[in-house]
């Protein structure tokens, strides 16, 4: 990647200010008032092949089904999402080799995890800096933003850092965006149930209690988008001020980590599970993959910003318990399917679901 002159880069972009702690995250990224749209507006664009990073849904506070959904997760997960961080960390720190380590987590999910890790890899001594950027799928990764960053850290290994992975498509934008950058894409999900992640906490489909949330556990920060001239930006979403509980998640779950056994590296990697899902889909009736979300963070997603056509289950389970109730308020059927491997998986509504 070029570097900017000596008096300073042009393109440089301050701090975007989020509700974590300072210290937690430094997150390179614009700061602009979103355009944003109907999801009636929204689907329809979509449908038509534009990129979703060109507009957003408003985004209203959590419901009361989301936020006690968010604390019976963090209470029934916590100890075991606490023992595959402090695994993930382990796996870090062997990376790293004994170089300094500099986290890059993805707008929004990955910015709890990375924030996570950087606590616990601190505590074992390991020089660690922690940045976010943003990364919209099909587009690609904030390079101008990645370039500021990476000249702060000269030397230091890269890990790019997420909650989850669906079917593999940020996996594959990381990949395309660094492409010819001298960037190695490592990837390092906390859960990879499509077991696409270089470093993976878990390949199991586990739900985080951030899913569940939008930005009041992401620092107030919006769904990331692209200006007109192709920049990134986001907005703060200070109206949602009362119910943000960025800070106090992360310190519960560090409470956790700090007193957790680490888990060991995960053995039994998926292998074509993102092909397997979609063929399922396809035998419903979805034969679009863009419409077909697998992993429980991905379906929880659906059926918060986007127009749900029917939930496919590998169980009943209390991770998708949710779902359930979610799927009832918006008449969608629901579909039990024990060889999808993951644990759920949401259609999203087309001409063809």
């Amino acid at each position: 990647m070029s570097s900017g002159s000596a008096a300073g880069p042009a393109w440089a972009v301050a701090p975007f200010p989020t509700s974590y702690a300072p210290d937690d995250l430094t997150l390179w990224l614009a700061r602009a008032a979103a355009p944003t749209v109907t999801l009636a507006e929204k689907e329809a664009r979509i449908g038509a092949g534009e990129s979703y990073g060109h507009f957003l849904t408003p985004e209203a506070a959590p419901t009361a089904l989301q936020q006690a959904t968010y604390q019976q997760t963090l209470d029934r997960n916590g100890p075991a999402i606490a023992a595959d961080l402090k695994g993930l960390a382990r796996q870090l720190e062997q990376h790293a080799g004994g170089h300094p380590l500099t986290l890059v987590s993805l707008a929004r999910a990955g910015f709890p995890v990375g924030i996570l890790l950087q606590r616990e890899l601190r505590r074992r001594g390991l020089e660690t800096v922690h940045g976010g950027l943003s990364i919209i799928r099909g587009v690609g990764l904030d390079r101008t933003a990645l370039q500021q960053l990476l000249q702060a850290r000269p030397g230091s290994r890269v890990v790019f850092v997420d909650g989850w992975t669906g079917k593999g498509s940020i996996r594959t934008t990381l990949r395309r965006s660094l492409d010819g950058s001298g960037v190695a894409p490592t990837l390092a999900a906390l859960y990879d149930p499509a077991g696409v992640a270089d470093l993976a906490g878990s390949h199991h489909d586990r739900l985080l209690p951030h899913a569940v949330l939008n930005a009041t556990v992401s620092g107030l920060l919006s769904r990331t988008f692209l200006r007109p001239d192709g920049t990134h930006a986001a907005e703060r979403l200070d109206h949602l001020e009362p119910w943000d509980v960025s800070r106090t998640y992360v310190d519960a779950l560090d409470t956790r980590v700090q007193q957790a056994e680490a888990s060991a590296v995960p053995a039994n990697r998926p292998v074509h599970a993102p092909d397997r899902a979609v063929q399922l889909a396809r035998a419903l009736g979805c034969t679009d993959p863009h419409r077909a979300k697998p992993s429980v963070g991905e379906a929880t997603r659906v059926f918060l910003r986007r127009r749900p056509a029917r939930l496919v289950l590998q169980a009943h389970t209390p991770d998708t318990r949710h779902l359930n109730e979610l799927a009832q308020q918006h008449g969608v059927p629901v579909t039990l399917c024990p060889e999808l491997p993951y644990a759920t998986m949401a259609l999203i509504e087309g001409d063809d679901a």
